[in-house]
C-alpha cells in the first residue's frame, strides 16, 4: 500500500507540473491537425511493436518449456499489455501473463525466468540504442539528467546480468541461496540454458531493438504536425530516455513519469511546452487505442494443453 501512494504521489506530481503548461484550446487545435491516415499509421505501428514484444517472449519461453504455439501465449501477453499501460502498475502486467498460464498449467519456473529476460531483454534495448543516439548525436547536445538516468541503467543492467549470466562462480552458493531464497534460485537456475543458446539471446535482443524502434518511428510521425521538430539521432536520444524514465517503477502505469521527462528534456532544445504536451497526449492516445483491447483476453478460453504443440 505504502508503494502504492508514493506512485500516486509521483504520478500526481508530474501530472501538476505538467498541467502548467495545459491549455485546452491550443491542445485541441493541435490534435485536430493531426491527419486520421497517421494516426491510424501510428495505431498499427504500435500494435506491432506488441507482437514483437510477444514473439520475444514466446521465443524465450519456448527454449525452457518446449514447444508451444504463439497463438496459446500470445492473449495472455497482450492482457499484460493491457495491465502494464492501463492500470496502475507497471510490472502488474507480468504477473497478470504469467499468472494466467501457470493457472492454465505451464510451468512457473519457465514462466517467471522467460518473463525477467524479457523485461532485462528491454532494458538493455533501450540503453544501448540510447547510448548508440548519444554518440552521434549533434554536437552541443549535453543533458546531465539524460546522462545521469543512462548511467544507472547502465548499472543496473551490468548488476543484473553479472547475477544471471555469468559462471557460476560469481553466485552466491547453490546451497545456501536454495535454502534462503528458493524462489529466487528457482529463477537463476534457468539461465544456464540460456547461456548455452546465444544465438537465442542475439534473436531475443534484435526483436527488442525492432520493438523500441517501431515505437519512436510512432513518434517520428506524430511529431511535425504537433510542432516537434528535432534532429533524428537527437530525437532518438531524448525518446529512449523517455522509455528508460517510464520503465522505472515510479509511476502509476508510468504515467507522468513519461510525460515529465518528454517535458523536461524537450524544452532545453527550444521545442515549445504546448508542442510536446500535444505530443504527449497524441502519444497517450495511440497507446491507449491499441493496448485497451487487450482487456478483452479475459474473455477467452485458455487452450487445451493439447493444442500448445506446434504442428
Amino acid at each position: 500500500m505504502a508503494i502504492f501512494l508514493l506512485k500516486a504521489l509521483v504520478t500526481a506530481s508530474c501530472l501538476w507540473w505538467l498541467s502548467r503548461y495545459f491549455d485546452y484550446g491550443e491542445l485541441k487545435d493541435a490534435l485536430g491537425d493531426i491527419e486520421i491516415p497517421l494516426l491510424m499509421a501510428a495505431v498499427a505501428l504500435h500494435f506491432l511493436s506488441f507482437v514483437a514484444g510477444g514473439v520475444r517472449w514466446w521465443l524465450l519461453f519456448r527454449h525452457l518449456h518446449g514447444a508451444i504455439a504463439f497463438r496459446r501465449l500470445w492473449p495472455s501477453y497482450y492482457l499484460g499489455v493491457f495491465f502494464n499501460n492501463l492500470l496502475p502498475s507497471i510490472f502488474g502486467g507480468d504477473l497478470a501473463r504469467t499468472a494466467r498460464l501457470y493457472a492454465a498449467g505451464l510451468g512457473g519456473g519457465a514462466l517467471v525466468s522467460s518473463a525477467f529476460l524479457d523485461r532485462l531483454l528491454g532494458l538493455a534495448a533501450v540503453v544501448s540504442m540510447g547510448l548508440l543516439a548519444l554518440l552521434f548525436a549533434p554536437s552541443g547536445f549535453e543533458n546531465h539528467l539524460a546522462l545521469a538516468v543512462f548511467g544507472l541503467g547502465i548499472l543496473a543492467l551490468l548488476s543484473v546480468v553479472t547475477i544471471a549470466f555469468l559462471p557460476r562462480w560469481v553466485k552466491l552458493p547453490d546451497a545456501g541461496l536454495g535454502k534462503r531464497w528458493p524462489r529466487v534460485h528457482a529463477l537463476l537456475a534457468c539461465f544456464p540454458r540460456y547461456r548455452a543458446a546465444p544465438g537465442l539471446i542475439l534473436k531475443a535482443f534484435g526483436l527488442s531493438v525492432l520493438n523500441q524502434l517501431l515505437v519512436v518511428l510512432v513518434l517520428l510521425i506524430l511529431a511535425p504536425g504537433l510542432g516537434v521538430h528535432l534532429p533524428t539521432f537527437q530525437f532518438t536520444v531524448v525518446l529512449m530516455l523517455v522509455f528508460l524514465v517510464s520503465s522505472l517503477p515510479i509511476s502509476l502505469g508510468g504515467l507522468g513519469a513519461r510525460e515529465g521527462a518528454m517535458m523536461s528534456l524537450m524544452l532545453p532544445l527550444g521545442v515549445d511546452a504546448a508542442a510536446v504536451l500535444a505530443l504527449s497526449v497524441a502519444y497517450l492516445l495511440v497507446l491507449w487505442s491499441c493496448t485497451l483491447p487487450g482487456v478483452f483476453m479475459l474473455l477467452l478460453r485458455e487452450p487445451d494443453s493439447g493444442d500448445a504443440a506446434l504442428s
